[in-house]
């Protein structure tokens, strides 16, 4: 499975929303499956991954959901996961081990800035869902 860096944050407060109908199909069997399979294999990417793959905002240039530099946007954002988790593009860790990394290395408030213009942060899904993990109260995603 592949999976971009900032993605690794959404798992964690994912709560059935998305983009279509598809998408959110699609990132509930993911969060399912890594929730049922904790050493699943994630590849680490910086680009449209397996959860972008039915998203409507998906172009030929990756994502255009707020317009043409979206896709930078998201790398940057990536990048920004990436750098605190210590992990390179193609780098391979279970979902376990993601968890790990990130348990001691991201906390709540450092999402106002890793994910400044993401239009989900307001409603502080993925807050909560990083606050569950670091107090071991992360029952959602194993």
């Amino acid at each position: 499975m592949k999976l971009r860096g900032h993605h690794l944050l959404c798992l964690l407060g994912f709560r059935g929303l998305g983009y279509s109908p598809e998408f959110v199909e699609n990132m509930s069997g993911i969060a399912q499956r890594l929730r049922s399979f904790p050493q699943t294999r994630i590849e680490i990417v910086r680009q449209p991954d397996d959860i972008c793959t039915p998203c409507p905002f998906l172009g030929k240039k990756g994502c255009q959901d707020k317009g043409p530099n979206s896709e930078k946007r998201k790398r940057e954002r990536d990048k920004a996961v990436m750098d605190r988790l210590n992990v390179e593009t193609g780098d391979k860790l279970s979902w376990f081990e993601v968890r790990e990394r990130i348990r001691p290395s991201i906390s709540p408030g450092d999402l106002d800035e890793i994910c400044r213009d993401c239009e989900w942060l307001p409603q502080g899904y993925c807050a909560e869902g990083l606050k569950k993990l670091t107090t071991g109260a992360d029952e959602r995603l194993q």
